[in-house]
């Protein structure tokens, strides 16, 4: 079984004229100015599982600023996984300091079947992750309706690249503790934060929080699939591509050449994913 926890899809017409909503929201055109980054539908990802043999994909939003292409995006992440037959998994893209209107739109998402919240984007969305106020009523709005919240998460030390920002382990670290109950997805394995596990506190504090491999080729070596493992555990770890940024097959190839036993890696490709979101794969 073969799950790719995170990827992005946008509406047709976002590909088709990428210029044109560059400036109508903050998150978008920061992460897709340069044209060489590349865009894709949810046919396109469908074409791509089906060359690369990947069972299902969890779709995942940008970090809408703009709250008519984020209804518009989360309509199309709804519609798409409907007529996937199962193999597409939505999430729904909101911004937190849309207050009322975030969780009416979260609520109306996870009616039509979304499984998560996110992708999260602090730094281009404008808010901030230990605003406590402000997350509360998004978190309780997960917590009913069972559902996952996504972070984009940067790393305190390294190079820069588009999309790097400031939610570093530190503050996620904040956020973590103030909603333990919460399932807690963190992009890009989590900024660093596992290798902080070895501090009992940390750790302690991990529970409910899984870390993702999104882009992890253009900041890792393979070997941290194997040193998060041992860290906090071979069930929090999502397979994770980033697609269309990297193809699910890279990061297949990752899982393989890292070190995990057989029976790791068909948890960390799709067995823990399938037990989050509470899915069968036939």
């Amino acid at each position: 079984m073969i799950i790719d926890s995170h990827t992005h899809v946008v509406p047709e017409f976002l590909k088709l004229d990428r210029a044109t909503y560059l400036d109508r929201d903050t998150t978008f055109g920061t992460l897709h100015r340069n044209t060489k980054i590349p865009l894709a539908t949810s046919q396109d990802l469908l074409e791509s599982m089906d060359e690369e043999e990947v069972d299902a994909a969890v779709m995942v939003g940008f970090g809408w600023t703009n709250k008519d292409l984020a209804a518009a995006a989360n309509d199309d992440l709804l519609e798409q996984a409907r007529r996937s037959g199962g193999r597409l998994i939505p999430f729904c893209s909101v911004n937190p300091s849309w207050g009322k209107a975030a969780i009416a739109e979260v609520e109306r998402c996870a009616i039509g079947g979304a499984k998560g919240i996110g992708e999260l984007h602090p730094d281009t969305q404008g808010f901030n992750l230990t605003d406590h106020p402000t997350m509360e009523p998004l978190v309780e709005i997960a917590l009913k309706h069972n559902l996952a919240i996504l972070i984009h998460t940067s790393e305190p030390v390294g190079h820069q690249y588009v999309g790097k920002g400031t939610v570093t382990p530190e503050i996620i670290l904040q956020f973590i503790e103030h909603f333990p109950e919460a399932n807690i997805i963190l992009a890009h394995f989590g900024g660093g934060l596992p290798f902080y596990a070895l501090m009992p506190e940390v750790k302690n504090s991990l529970t409910n929080v899984y870390f993702d491999s999104a882009a992890a080729p253009f900041l890792y070596t393979p070997d941290a699939f194997r040193v998060t493992a041992d860290l906090v555990g071979i069930d929090h770890i999502l397979m994770g591509s980033d697609f269309p940024l990297i193809h699910t097959k890279r990061l297949v190839d990752e899982v393989l050449q890292s070190g995990l036993s057989t029976r790791e890696q068909a948890l960390v490709l799709g067995e823990n994913a399938a037990k989050l979101y509470n899915i069968s794969i036939t």
